[in-house]
């Protein structure tokens, strides 16, 4: 299994604080600090396999994604048991109002029964009065009440009945005020029922799409999480390949290395043995001088004496002859120069051509997490484009090299006192493969050969054999 370090560093390279903004908010923000942290890594993993990087960059946009997906699902299931509390409130609500509008209904139907009954014993009883002396007038005036309030206002008219009339009259003017009171009741019952079931209804699709939206947003997450588990499944079956392949790259790399060291101390050697040329041939015309010198000098005294022996002789008092004139120094030997100057303006390497895809550094694997180095400058241009030689130099080496692919490598002399080297991999071709190159020539095509998923570059400045960063030089 993948060492949750490696999937924890993965993570913690991409972490973007979750405090920062919501989810919803400043969502170009987001976006920028998420693809800033997948360029960060996709340059961690430089020269990995696409299929690598892929599952990298899935696996940290899932990481990227899965709080929010994870927070907007704790939000939807949350309006859903909001939703659902709410219905399930109105449905009691719903039912205690629908079984007092059927009690309501049933007080009604009640009163109904009881008022039919009085008002059959109501004609019962005007039915024997009329045929006895006739109905009583006060028991037409009681019967002709059209309602309660009518028979309420009629009720001196009720001095004139009997007991039992009376009663009647009473009874019946009882029922009426219940029923009166009971269909009221039903009525507003009635009315919050209907209230009660719209809005029922109107929570029912509310709760139904807190419903679909929990749901959804737990299908996302578990789409993100999916996902996941592909990518790791994908770094997982290539840990191994992965670290083979840095192996080998930094197997190349220290033979490169070695290799630039040699010529080096070769290069130092040579110049040393031609210093020391230079100072013995400088040392013998030195001595040479002081031996002609001494020679003249010597020759001067002579003649002087041979003159002055000749005038003794002859009387002459003529002046002796001038001493000759020492011979002129030879003149110094032009200066040596630098062999790191030039015209260029920029530095005092040529430039590729190509943006910056990956600077030189070191970079934390999320693989086998720890640091590595990436010993060069990478330039990304289009496939085919000229590569040219940096500075003057001599091609130390040019073919296919593993995880380098197509790469030549240059040997620029001593600069101040050091061994300059560049490298230029990934080639898709050569211009030259051997001899001697001058600044700016072109030696190659760039290509994406070796470890590479993109026509790129890959540059390097070795100094004593040792790489150095590139920009430094440029």
């Amino acid at each position: 299994m993948l060492a949750a370090s490696a999937l924890a560093l993965t993570t913690s390279l991409l972490a973007v604080p979750a405090a920062a903004a919501p989810e919803a908010s400043q969502p170009q923000e987001r976006k920028a600090a998420v693809d800033s942290a997948l360029s960060t890594l996709q340059q961690d993993l430089v020269g990995t396999s696409e299929e690598l990087q892929g599952a990298y960059a899935e696996y940290a946009a899932v990481q990227q994604q899965l709080p929010g997906a994870r927070s907007a699902a704790d939000a939807a299931r949350s309006e859903r048991t909001r939703a659902r509390a709410e219905a399930d409130e109105l449905a009691q609500r719903l039912a205690s109002s629908t079984a007092a509008q059927e009690a309501a209904a049933e007080a009604v139907a009640g009163t109904e029964e009881a008022m039919a009954e009085q008002r059959t014993s109501v004609g019962r009883i005007a039915a024997t009065s009329y045929r006895g002396n006739g109905m009583p007038e006060m028991l037409a005036l009681a019967m002709g009440s059209a309602s309660t309030d009518d028979l309420a206002s009629r009720s001196a008219a009720l001095a004139g009945l009997s007991t039992t009339q009376a009663a009647v009259l009473a009874d019946l003017s009882s029922e009426q005020a219940v029923r009166t009171s009971a269909r009221a009741r039903l009525e507003a019952v009635t009315v919050q029922v209907a209230d009660l079931e719209a809005e029922a209804e109107r929570q029912l699709v509310r709760a139904q799409a807190a419903e679909a939206a929990a749901e959804a947003r737990q299908r996302e997450v578990e789409d993100l999480v999916a996902r996941q588990d592909r990518a790791v499944a994908v770094i997982e079956a290539r840990q191994a390949e992965e670290e083979e392949r840095l192996d080998a790259l930094q197997a190349e790399s220290d033979a490169l290395g070695a290799q630039l060291r040699a010529i080096a101390e070769e290069e130092r050697r040579v110049a040393a043995e031609q210093e020391a040329a230079r100072e013995a041939e400088r040392q013998a015309a030195r001595e040479a001088e002081e031996r002609a010198a001494r020679e003249a000098e010597e020759q001067a005294a002579q003649q002087a004496s041979q003159q002055q022996s000749s005038g003794s002789s002859s009387g002459s008092a003529s002046a002796p002859r001038a001493a000759a004139a020492p011979p002129a120094a030879a003149p110094a030997p032009p200066s040596a120069v630098s062999r790191g100057s030039s015209s260029d303006r920029g530095g005092r390497l040529l430039r590729p051509e190509g943006r910056v895809s990956s600077p030189f550094g070191m970079r934390m694997h999320p693989i086998r997490g720890y640091l590595r180095m990436h010993t060069g400058q990478d330039f990304a241009a289009g496939c085919g484009t000229p590569v040219r030689a940096a500075e003057d130099g001599t091609v130390v080496s040019a073919g296919y090299n593993g995880s380098y692919g197509n790469i030549v490598v240059i040997s620029h002399g001593l600069m101040d006192g050091r061994s300059v080297a560049t490298a230029y991999a990934h080639l898709r071709g050569f211009a030259v493969r051997s001899g001697s190159v001058s600044r700016g020539q072109v030696i190659g095509y760039e290509g994406t050969t070796g470890g590479s998923t993109g026509c790129h570059l890959h540059f390097e400045v070795r100094v004593d054999g040792a790489p150095t960063d590139p920009m430094a030089w440029l």
